[in-house]
């Protein structure tokens, strides 16, 4: 057999096979497909079973990100003392506490990432100054609860884009100045934590449904969306677990992706 003919044969081998291989794949992800909208249609109908309206557009088929172990950052604790009370700051360290001082007030940084800071040189503009905050140190959702410029302020801590569910930061506002800011600030390295699971959305709404079930007062599943929880232990000082935000007409509740455990805050 000429030698060309026999690499036409062998092409054609080839190509059919890659085409059948490509075939079998289509069908995987109709069937895929198609078995997911199924489930979906099936878990609105028990929803709407127990009188709560579900949209479902509203179910991602997003796959939960790995969890987390963060490494504290002594650098970063400095650089947010700064912003606030600018530099020239003295330093000392005990009991896994950072501690930093200077004529325009003091801060304190804990292994938990929680930390305060107190202004004792403030200026005029406490809001232009929270939200700069906010878009240096990745904080979200700012809201201002003021009164003729005395208050407080609160934002969520983010991680990759991901809200912090339970890393908050608080502005205390007096006339204008900004006066303390305490909360949780989370270094931006870490590491993947071994093990844990990657629960589904549909997963997240079926642990929700069975809080239901146990006499959470719900009509309406407004959003579903991926968040992380913090979690401190005393080998992990920091931790973040992924979870689903299932936002309701009542309340928020967070159902743990690797426990399915549902909470609320």
């Amino acid at each position: 057999m000429e030698t060309s003919r026999l690499k036409n044969i062998v092409i054609l081998i080839l190509a059919l096979t890659n085409l059948s291989l490509l075939g079998l794949l289509a069908l995987r992800l109709t069937i895929g497909y198609a078995s997911r909208e199924t489930a979906t249609q099936q878990m609105v109908e028990l929803f709407a079973a127990e009188g709560v309206a579900l949209d479902p557009d509203l179910i991602p088929s997003t796959t939960p990100p790995a969890g987390l172990t963060l490494t504290r950052d002594e650098e970063e604790e400095r650089h947010l003392a700064e912003f606030l009370l600018g530099d020239t700051l003295s330093t000392s360290d005990g009991g896994g506490v950072h501690a930093f001082q200077n004529a325009g007030g003091s801060a304190v940084f804990r292994a938990d990432g929680s930390f305060d800071v107190v202004i004792t040189a403030g200026g005029e503009g406490a809001e232009s100054l929270c939200r700069a905050f906010c878009r240096a140190f990745q904080y979200e959702d700012l809201v201002f609860l003021l009164e003729d410029g005395s208050g407080s302020a609160t934002a969520v801590q983010t991680y990759d884009g991901a809200p912090v569910v339970n890393c908050p930061v608080t502005f205390t506002i007096q006339n204008g100045v900004l006066e303390s800011v305490s909360g949780t600030h989370l270094p931006g390295s870490g590491s993947a934590a071994s093990g844990g699971g990657t629960l589904s959305a549909l997963g997240a709404l079926d642990a929700l449904l069975e809080t239901i079930r146990s006499g959470a007062v719900v009509t309406e599943v407004t959003d579903l969306y991926l968040c992380y929880e913090l979690q401190s232990t005393t080998a992990t000082p920091m931790a973040l677990v992924p979870a689903w935000c299932i936002a309701t007409d009542t309340q928020n509740y967070y159902v743990n992706s690797y426990t399915g455990n549902v909470s609320v805050n």
